[in-house]
């Protein structure tokens, strides 16, 4: 799959873009309830998440990623409008961190010994490298960052004929949230809708969403290389423009 498909597919899509199975997907408190296929309400507040995050333009983020025995801690904000993203990369066991300027392309780094995310980046000394999300978590999360807004809500219908299904409920927080598993991925075999009544939320499903009442994305899991969740928290709040670097 091409990087900017990533943008234009919607949920399906992302399911599509990761790998196979892995275990925990970043539960908040006091889950209730069991899986099950999604009412028509529950699918309609799905597709209009990533189109909600466009409206709002920007949001700040805050991300664990596993990757190589170690979980890398991203904490920024992304435009998604725009397609680009800023963030320091907390790296265990390094004594300097990693800023990151991103669009869907390509990553621009720099070493950093701040202990925040500098509001003006440092004017020259960045390495730029294309994105590899297929080998390499980090630029998969960076990628699947901005493909959570789009410019129009998806199809509902085709949301739950997709398998996605709700979870359960919780408090993330302090604010009650549904979680729902996104679609199974076109390949998986099985894109018949679950009948009624039936218990969802397998392995084969790759993505999940936290959301509230108001259709915002509060939390966003999903897998990654090496079969691990990589979980990614929206903070509300406003987020201040993605500045460019050189």
């Amino acid at each position: 799959m091409r990087r900017r498909d990533l943008l234009t597919t919607g949920a399906a899509g992302l399911a599509l873009a990761l790998t196979a199975c892995g275990s925990g997907d970043g539960r908040g408190e006091q889950a209730t309830g069991g899986p099950r296929p999604l009412t028509t309400s529950e699918a309609e507040l799905l597709s209009t998440v990533r189109f909600l995050n466009y409206q709002r333009v920007r949001g700040q983020i805050r991300a664990a990623v596993p990757a190589a025995g170690r979980t890398l801690q991203l904490t920024g904000r992304v435009d998604w409008n725009t397609h680009t993203g800023y963030a320091r990369v907390l790296v265990p066991g390094q004594r300097q961190n990693i800023l990151v300027r991103w669009d869907v392309r390509s990553a621009s780094l720099h070493p950093t010994a701040h202990g925040r995310l500098p509001a003006r980046p440092p004017r020259s000394g960045w390495q730029h490298r294309p994105l590899d999300p297929r080998a390499n978590p980090i630029d998969a999360v960076l990628l699947l960052a901005l493909s959570l807004g789009t410019d129009r809500p998806e199809n509902a219908q085709l949301l739950r004929q997709g398998g996605a299904s709700r979870l359960r409920s919780e408090r993330l927080n302090g604010t009650p949230v549904t979680v729902i598993a996104g679609p199974r991925p076109p390949d998986s075999g099985d894109t018949a809708p679950p009948a009624a009544g039936t218990a969802t939320g397998s392995d084969e499903h790759r993505t999940r969403y936290w959301i509230d009442v108001d259709g915002r994305l509060h939390r966003f899991a999903a897998l990654v290389a090496g079969g691990k969740w990589a979980t990614l928290d929206f903070p509300q709040g406003d987020a201040a423009p993605i500045p460019t670097v050189r």
